[in-house]
């Protein structure tokens, strides 16, 4: 099966790329997540429950990766009992309003915040998380739970520890597996190295992708972004919910396309230096529709000259099949294919989404 190396996911940044979760009501999948990795610093492996120590700040400027991350999942403070599925005390579930393609994998979604602190918010595109804080998710395909990644910030600014844990046939542990796994537990899901990871993660300021405001404005059971505010746990807590505009066509497409192709393309990612696009919805700019950057940095705008051309450009409205998003979201086993890495199955109810507003332009 197909599976892009992380060199290659490199290099395919530079050009048009889509990155990479399960919504309140509805959803499809998420892509890899994983983690910033450099030269790996040594680190101080968390004991039962506790915190990675920061010696997970890598070295050569990296970012730390599994180093300071626990062997075992149940060592990492998701779980009181992991035999019985008891989750630790301040863990709760949360399930982000647009979702991330993963061919077909199903999701859960845990987060762990210190007490006592706030995540910034001053900035609500680009949350920045409190030290301590620990994002779980869980991924299960044809019937089986497969893998559990974890993203624990280990200081400040934005240094985390990311692992992936495959779970053990017996279900009673997972165990880290930081180079990765594929075809895992023989299913065609592939458990993404650390490293691999960062093609997503490091994209995005402070690492978090579904734990953010707009993901997080919903009115569903879990937490949300109302029940931090109510919480205190925002140092500035938006005065009004944070609604994506347009019609269910519109809305469709913009959520999804912040979901995942935003974590890539948004102005704090190397990518925007080279394709100015920005497909991160803004807490700002949620008037209309033709407010949004997504509409006015890709619709009528002309492809980038140093990428391959897939279309006439990157949304030709009401011609889809003209349209480079659309095409490259079609695509599988092509080096101009997105996501670069996470799938190597088209969504195809995204593609169908995305298709449908481009058309009703």
């Amino acid at each position: 099966m197909l599976r892009l190396t992380s060199s290659l996911c490199f290099a395919l940044a530079f050009t048009l790329s889509c990155s990479s979760d399960d919504d309140p009501k509805a959803g499809t999948g998420g892509a890899s997540s994983g983690g910033n990795a450099g030269t790996a610093g040594a680190a101080g492996a968390a004991g039962s429950g506790g915190q990675g120590g920061s010696g997970g700040t890598a070295g050569s400027g990296g970012q730390g990766g599994a180093a300071g991350a626990p062997a075992m999942l149940s060592q990492t403070g998701l779980y009181a009992d992991i035999k019985q599925g008891t989750l630790a005390s301040g863990v709760r579930a949360y399930t982000p309003q647009f979702v991330l393609w993963t061919d077909g994998a199903t999701k859960k979604r845990w987060v762990y915040l210190p007490p006592g602190q706030k995540i910034d918010t001053s900035d609500m595109d680009y949350w920045v998380y409190p030290v301590g804080t620990k994002l779980w998710k869980e991924f299960s395909r044809d019937g089986k739970r497969i893998e559990t990644r974890l993203i624990v910030k280990t200081a400040s600014p934005d240094v985390w520890d990311m692992v992936a844990y495959h779970w053990k046939d017996d279900q009673t542990d997972a165990t880290s597996v930081p180079n990765g796994v594929q075809n895992a537990s023989g299913t065609q899901h592939d458990i993404p190295s650390t490293i691999d990871c960062d093609t997503c993660h490091g994209k995005m300021k402070d690492r978090g992708l579904s734990f953010t405001a707009i993901q997080l404005s919903h009115a569903g059971a879990q937490v949300s972004l109302d029940t931090l505010a109510k919480e205190g746990a925002l140092t500035n807590p938006p005065t009004s919910p944070l609604v994506v505009p347009g019609n269910a066509t519109e809305r469709a497409a913009l959520g999804y396309m912040h979901a995942n192709c935003g974590v890539c393309h948004n102005d704090q990612s190397f990518v925007f230096s080279v394709v100015d696009m920005r497909l991160w919805l803004s807490a700002s700019a949620l008037g209309k529709v033709s407010d949004t950057p997504t509409y006015l940095t890709s619709v009528n705008k002309a492809l980038t000259s140093a990428n391959p051309s897939t279309g006439t450009s990157r949304i030709v409205p009401g011609k889809s099949a003209e349209s480079d998003i659309w095409i490259r979201m079609g695509q599988r086993g092509e080096l101009t294919q997105m996501p670069p890495l996470g799938s190597e199955d088209v969504d195809a109810t995204g593609h169908a989404a995305v298709k449908a507003w481009i058309d009703s332009l």
